[in-house]
């Protein structure tokens, strides 16, 4: 393998931390952040967020003065009903960045993926068992090869869309036995 073929995989993990926040240019206040390995659980964390909001996860520090992604791009998200039927048409994963001047640029995105799900309610979170009522996990794939250029001034960040309704959240626990939202990105360095 070729020097300039070297990829490193880094895989994030999407969370909302309560007592920490960062504030990048187009980030105010933030609290929704992928990271590297869990918090301790005894961090305090919100669980889920409306899935029809617009959730953003930021990775907040600096990774490289000039680096690419390139490759395929990897991971889940996951979806839940909270307290009655809910239903999840589709959904739409970016890994975007933002740099200091608050110009947010969609990198790579797996385009609108349609669903037509029914969410049950079951009462538990999460219902670690072969028969997944209230949850749903779903896969992505999406292709890197047009590689895009980030410098030290740019920020990488996750943006989770979904068009639903009736009581269906989205889940970012802090919980490495169920891995709500993760992601795996390939950097050329």
């Amino acid at each position: 393998m070729a020097d300039d073929d070297f990829r490193v995989f880094n895989t994030y993990y999407g969370i909302y931390v309560s007592d920490w926040e960062e504030t990048y240019p187009g980030f105010a206040n933030h609290h929704m952040f992928l990271v590297d390995e869990y918090i301790n659980e005894g961090c305090s964390c919100i669980t889920s967020s409306r899935a029809s909001d617009t959730n953003e996860f930021l990775y907040p520090h600096y990774i490289k003065e000039t680096y690419f992604i390139e490759g395929i791009i990897k991971g889940h998200v996951s979806f839940a009903c909270s307290g009655c039927t809910g239903y999840i048409t589709d959904y739409r994963v970016t890994v975007c960045k933002v740099n200091t001047d608050t110009t947010k640029t969609e990198l790579f995105s797996t385009g609108w993926q349609t669903l037509n799900h029914t969410l049950g309610w079951d009462g538990t979170y999460p219902s670690i068992t072969e028969n997944i009522l209230g949850e749903r996990v779903y896969p992505f794939w999406i292709p890197a090869w047009d590689k895009k250029i980030l410098t030290k001034e740019d920020r990488i960040f996750l943006k989770i869309e979904t068009d639903s309704n009736n009581c269906v959240v989205l889940w970012h626990s802090n919980d490495s036995t169920w891995e709500d939202v993760k992601i795996e990105i390939p950097f050329k360095l």
